[in-house]
Parts: structure tokens; C-alpha cells; sequence
């Protein structure tokens, strides 16, 4: 009997932060199309030189410290790096790697010293694991976010330098330092980067790879179509400001309209959880049938999956593509 609640309040532990983060989290639509930008940004990095693209590898390489360097040999580890890095976070995968597995043999430890059975230890080292996902999933979503809307305000400073006869670098430079974090800093680096003789495609590619949203996508197309091309780069910068800045006001409208969706969705699926612990708390023989009969543990698993698939159902209703 002990062990069938433990694994009811385990079960209902990962149910609690899967449906949460089923809400929380940028939708599954968002996060296909980073990786689709991203990979339009790669086949735009084929049209570079071989000497170019070595450059870039060369770079990279040299940034990580000699453990990364073997790790990201293997696609999972590759990957998390990929994710510390749009997070914003300057951990090396080492230390993250390192740190993680440290709270998992903690959780683990923690589990068989108050006895309890081996599972319950492994839930808690995976769950450790989930955590670190769902936190950079949840971080990367909003650092990309945050670059979106200060992405217009840098555009005009970079126009307003133009217009004042300041070459495009000089323009990196005075965003890099006007603008806060996560922006500021993109265009301090890509300033470094053109001041250390890096080409113009080089280095507005290594801002886009490290910041894959539609925003950047529409920037670097016009700045490196103004190299290619000619034209007046100020002009162009000025249509796209004001192209995101109509998209951004319609996110939010959206966002808006939707609050009342939102509320619903977050009140539909916390209510039964928060009805169990009321209901434990006044009557705990009322509810012990839930986590003491097989047939209670049955109908939980049963309601957590449809309330899952229901908060993945909500929240494709009331995510938009803009």
C-alpha cells in the first residue's frame, strides 16, 4: 500500500509539471520554426567560401573549453550545447553536465535514505534532468522574445547613425552599447567580430545562428542584400522597423484577446489537483481510495492523460503564428 501512493504521488509530481509546462512553454510550432530558420541560415552558409566557413568552425572550436570540444562530437551533447547557448547562459557544457548529474545522484541518494524504493530514487535523478530541459526551453523562449521587441528601437539607432555618415560598423557599436541584454550584447559581438576583420556575412550570420527568430531573419536579409546589391541600407532598415514593429503590436493584441483562454486553461487544469489537496487536507479518508486501490491509481492515470492531451488541445487553440 505504501508503495502504490508513492507512485501516485510520483505520477501525479511529473503530471503537475508536464501539464504546466505544456502552457507555459512556446508552443510546439514555435519551436520547428527556430529550427527551420535555423536551417535556412545554414543553406545561406553554403554560398560562403570554404575559407570562410572554416573560419567560422575555427572560431567556435576555439571558444569551448578542450572537454567540450570531445563532447560535442555526439549529437546529445551538441544539441544541449546548442540550448545553453540561445539560453543566453555562458556555462560550458562541462560544468552543466557536471552539475546536473550532481543533483541527480543527490535525488537519488536523498530517496534511499529515507527508504524509500529504488524507483522513487531514479525519478527524482531523471526528473532533475527534465528540469534543466524545461528551464532552458523556457529561457531560450524568452531571450529570443526579449530580442524581438528591443529588435525595432536598435534598428533606429543604427538608421539615425547612418543618416549621421557613421560607417555600418560604428552603427554594431552604438547598439551594443545603448541597448540592455540579450541585444546589446549581440551587437557588441558582431562589432567585435568585423573589428577583428571578420567579413560582413560572417559575422551578421553568427548573430542570426545565435538568435534564430523572423525578426533577425528579415535584419540580416536586409543588411547583407545592401552589401551584395547597393542600395540605401538606412531606407531599408526603416521598412523593416516598421514592418515588426506592426508585428509585434499584433502579437500582442493577440496575446490580449487570448488572456481569457489563458486563465481558463491554467484554472481547468489546476483545479483537480488543488481539489485533491483541499479535499486531503480535511478529509483524508475521502481520497484514499484515489492512491490505495489499483482501480483509484487506474482512473488518476487515466484523468492526467486527458488532461495533458486537453492542455496541449488549449494551447494550440489559443498559440498564433504572426
Amino acid at each position: 500500500m505504501q508503495q502504490d501512493a508513492t507512485l501516485f504521488f510520483i505520477l501525479l509530481f511529473f503530471a503537475v509539471v508536464f501539464i504546466s509546462q505544456a502552457l507555459i512553454l512556446p508552443a510546439a510550432g514555435s519551436k520547428a520554426k527556430h529550427k527551420e530558420l535555423s536551417q535556412r541560415l545554414k543553406e545561406s552558409q553554403t554560398n560562403l567560401d570554404e575559407e570562410a566557413r572554416s573560419l567560422l568552425q575555427e572560431h567556435y572550436i576555439k571558444s569551448l573549453t578542450p572537454l567540450d570540444r570531445k563532447l560535442v562530437k555526439f549529437e546529445t551533447f551538441s544539441s544541449l550545447k546548442k540550448m545553453i547557448e540561445l539560453s543566453g547562459y555562458d556555462w560550458s557544457l562541462t560544468q552543466t553536465l557536471t552539475v546536473t548529474l550532481m543533483f541527480s545522484v543527490i535525488g537519488l541518494i536523498t530517496a534511499l535514505i529515507f527508504r524509500q524504493p529504488i524507483y522513487v530514487g531514479l525519478a527524482a535523478a531523471v526528473g532533475v534532468w527534465f528540469i534543466l530541459y524545461f528551464w532552458l526551453n523556457k529561457k531560450i523562449s524568452d531571450r529570443l522574445a526579449a530580442f524581438e521587441e528591443q529588435l525595432p528601437e536598435a534598428l533606429d539607432i543604427m538608421r539615425r547613425m547612418l543618416q549621421a555618415g557613421q560607417p555600418v560598423t560604428q552603427a554594431f557599436n552604438e547598439v551594443g552599447n545603448e541597448m540592455p541584454a540579450p541585444i546589446g550584447i549581440e551587437f557588441k559581438n558582431t562589432f567585435n567580430l568585423l573589428n577583428y576583420g571578420y567579413d560582413m556575412r560572417m559575422a551578421i550570420m553568427q548573430m542570426a545562428e545565435r538568435t534564430p527568430t523572423v525578426s533577425m531573419l528579415a535584419f540580416s536579409s536586409a543588411v547583407l542584400l545592401q552589401k551584395e546589391t547597393g542600395g540605401n541600407l538606412s531606407e531599408n532598415l526603416e521598412k523593416v522597423s516598421r514592418v515588426l514593429r506592426a508585428r509585434f503590436k499584433l502579437q500582442r493584441k493577440i496575446k490580449t484577446l487570448s488572456a481569457e483562454s489563458r486563465l481558463s486553461a491554467w484554472i481547468l487544469v489546476l483545479s483537480p489537483f488543488i481539489l485533491f489537496l483541499f479535499l486531503s487536507f480535511i478529509n483524508p479518508e475521502y481520497v484514499e481510495p484515489l492512491y490505495r486501490d489499483p482501480r483509484g491509481l487506474d482512473l488518476v492515470s487515466g484523468g492526467i492523460v486527458s488532461l495533458f492531451i486537453g492542455s496541449m488541445w488549449i494551447r494550440k487553440i489559443i498559440n498564433f503564428e504572426v
